[in-house]
């Protein structure tokens, strides 16, 4: 077995990580703020616009609350804008309330909203959760580099008790890992290079914040994947707390993907 650490190697793109305490609401991460006005959003209003009108279009009468969560979004400062330039383009219609609060308002899409509704869809079949820009997400993600972790000799004994692994294979692991940059095993097939890969990323701890998807040029590329970001709060619980909602709390993922290389590869 040889680990080989190249210098110039790129941010390793394979996490994994520890779930929160028992009893945490609120994961230690910084949580991004909860944009108090479409500007803070790095979105147009018209981009936002075009996936409330998407969204309303798809699902039927919907309340000012419900867009707003289904935006991600807040009500008040983003949301009632969005809506309220839609009404003025006499897209949508109130269509009653259970109280007086703005949030119980009832929306439905009309029939030159429809139009407006297939003509946005046709240039970008995105609906779900408002984007953030791409700018943003590059620095989330510089943020959140492992080279902030430090695993030590101890660390790396436990993790690897259970399993046979020469102490110079150990000495060379270790220093790689806390470099924070890309490791790559090779060796012949059977000799535990998988296992060890999985032992590794047991060692990358802590919590990342990633985005449903980013904005790049009006179109929209989506970043969570249910497969392999594991959700740190339950849907429900994340409501309850006041922060950026387009982002997600997820345990640093793990992505395993397989191939056998020949020498002429």
């Amino acid at each position: 077995m040889t680990v080989y650490q190249p210098q110039t190697a790129p941010r390793p793109i394979v996490h994994t990580a520890a779930a929160p305490a028992q009893g945490v609401g609120v994961p230690a991460i910084p949580l991004p703020p909860e944009p108090q006005t479409i500007e803070q959003t790095g979105l147009t209003l018209g981009f936002l616009a075009d996936l409330a009108l998407k969204t309303l279009y798809l699902r039927g009468q919907m309340t000012m609350g419900e867009i707003a969560s289904a935006l991600g979004l807040a009500i008040t400062g983003v949301t009632d804008r969005v809506m309220e330039f839609l009404k003025s383009e006499r897209l949508v219609e109130i269509r009653g309330g259970a109280g007086i609060s703005s949030a119980s308002y009832q929306f439905v899409i009309v029939d030159r909203g429809s139009e407006k509704a297939q003509e946005a869809l046709a240039r970008s079949q995105y609906v779900g959760k408002a984007p953030v820009p791409l700018a943003t997400y590059v620095s989330a993600v510089q943020r959140q580099t492992i080279s902030n972790i430090h695993v030590t000799p101890e660390d790396l004994a436990r993790a690897f008790a259970h399993m046979v692994i020469p102490r110079e294979t150990l000495a060379q692991l270790g220093p790689a890992v806390n470099s924070g940059k890309s490791i790559f095993l090779f060796g012949p097939p059977g000799n535990g290079k998988t296992t060890i890969a999985e032992v590794l990323v047991s060692l990358l701890t802590g919590e990342v914040v990633l985005p449903y998807a980013v904005e790049v040029d009006q179109q929209v590329i989506k970043v969570f994947d249910q497969v392999y970001h594991r959700l740190v709060l339950e849907p429900a619980a994340a409501e309850r707390i006041r922060y950026d909602h387009r982002w997600v709390i997820s345990k640093r993922p793990i992505v395993m993907t397989g191939g056998e290389l020949t020498r002429d590869a």
